[in-house]
């Protein structure tokens, strides 16, 4: 399997100790298994940890080894594929313009406006607790519950029909972004829709993404930023590029299981875009310069290992956080001495390797060729503090803190 491998080294300083992540890209494409590049349909993780990819030609299913395809030969109403979701019970759901398709691991079965869904046209899914699937068209909103459909309105009080995105809280409430309208609540009683004329410090109408947090905050994302809510859905604090997101063209926000905020952004009239992450202290982003496959960001996911799988115009990325720093020396390398003053040893097993020395905030100061298992280096130019000093051999990659007098 030919995948592209890049690291960008974030860090992050808690106080007098530091938690400090090598975190590496890993982009795939066609050439290791997916139908198309265009990944439109965005990316979900299903409870076996298979990730799950909607493309322009299909949908693929990767197990961390073998890639599956599945398309209208295998039964999926349409190869264009618009979203993608898994359900509560690990069916998979796929949206396109043809209709919805369902896959229970074994057999695709497919709904459109005749089995009940308010529209073929279907840019959003989401399940919930209770086993209903919920899906977001630019007519209305469509409820499965067993064989039970319901659709709702703005007859029903939603605040538009035009629906982009569908969150679930931990209280059973379902969230709905909408286009020029805020957004909508649902307590599966009575719609409560929220806009700038409810809450002044909304930054946008257009709601494209929303999350909710470990701690029930809820993140609204739109085309001017990110409005966060307290777990009392009051307004908390509002986040743009001047705080730290790489643009404001919010696409997509997802949580990890250590409640870190990931965001997928893209800016539609300049064509940039990247992943921001937020520790409820610092921002870091990850471009194409660090490893991400394309500026294009769709759709985010994260699975059971915090691994964020990033669907773009041009393939699919995972940053994982699976390299690791190591306060001590790896079986793999030594370094001596640490702290250091002027000179830096290295021992490695390979014959090659490459050395990149980074500080705090994920800038490269220096890097070194090791063309000997050992390499003495000279670091007299660089300033007294902490780095991080990064070992690749062979496509591994080891880190470990540096401390320099």
């Amino acid at each position: 399997m030919k995948n592209i491998m890049i690291t960008a080294v974030c860090t992050l300083v808690l106080c007098t100790s530091s938690l400090l992540k090598a975190q590496t890209f890993i982009n795939y494409t066609t050439t290791d298994g997916l139908p198309d590049n265009f990944i439109v349909g965005g990316v979900a993780v299903d409870t076996n940890n298979n990730k799950w990819f909607g493309t322009a030609a299909g949908v693929a299913k990767f197990d961390n080894t073998n890639w599956t395809v599945y398309n209208t030969t295998n039964g999926l109403i349409d190869n264009y594929t618009t979203c993608i979701a898994v359900d509560n019970n690990n069916n998979v759901w796929v949206g396109t313009n043809l209709g919805v398709s369902k896959f229970n691991g074994t057999t695709w079965t497919n709904y459109t406006t005749t089995d009940g869904l308010i529209d073929d046209a279907v840019v959003y899914i989401a399940g919930a607790t209770d086993g209903s699937v919920w899906f977001a068209t630019s007519v209305g909103i469509s409820k499965l519950s067993g064989t039970t459909w319901t659709n709702y309105t703005t007859a029903n009080g939603l605040a538009t029909d035009v629906i982009d995105y569908i969150a679930m809280d931990p209280s059973g409430n379902k969230w709905f972004g909408t286009q020029m309208q805020g957004f909508s609540i649902y307590d599966n009683s009575t719609f409560t829709n929220v806009s700038t004329t409810v809450i002044d410090s909304l930054l946008d109408n257009n709601v494209f993404a929303i999350a909710v947090d470990k701690l029930g905050q809820k993140w609204i994302g739109t085309w001017y930023g990110i409005t966060k809510l307290n777990n009392a859905n009051n307004w908390a604090k509002n986040y743009r590029y001047t705080d730290g997101l790489y643009n404001n063209y919010v696409r997509d926000i997802k949580v990890d299981s250590n409640n870190n905020i990931w965001v997928g952004v893209f800016a539609d009239y300049n064509l940039d875009g990247a992943i921001s992450s937020f520790d409820g202290t610092h921002w870091v982003s990850y471009t194409i310069a660090d490893g991400l496959a394309d500026k294009q960001v769709i759709r985010l996911a994260i699975d059971k290992y915090n691994d964020v799988w990033i669907a773009t115009g041009n393939g699919v990325s995972k940053l994982s956080n699976s390299v690791g720093i190591n306060t001590n020396s790896s079986d793999e390398f030594s370094v001596y001495p640490n702290p250091a003053t002027d000179v830096l040893t290295i021992k490695h097993k390979s014959m090659y390797a490459k050395a990149s020395i980074f500080d705090l905030s994920g800038k490269l100061i220096t890097k070194y060729e090791l063309t000997n298992m050992t390499t003495q280096l000279d670091i007299g130019e660089i300033n007294p503090g902490m780095y991080i000093l990064q070992i690749t051999d062979n496509n591994n990659t080891y880190a470990t803190k540096l401390v320099i007098h």
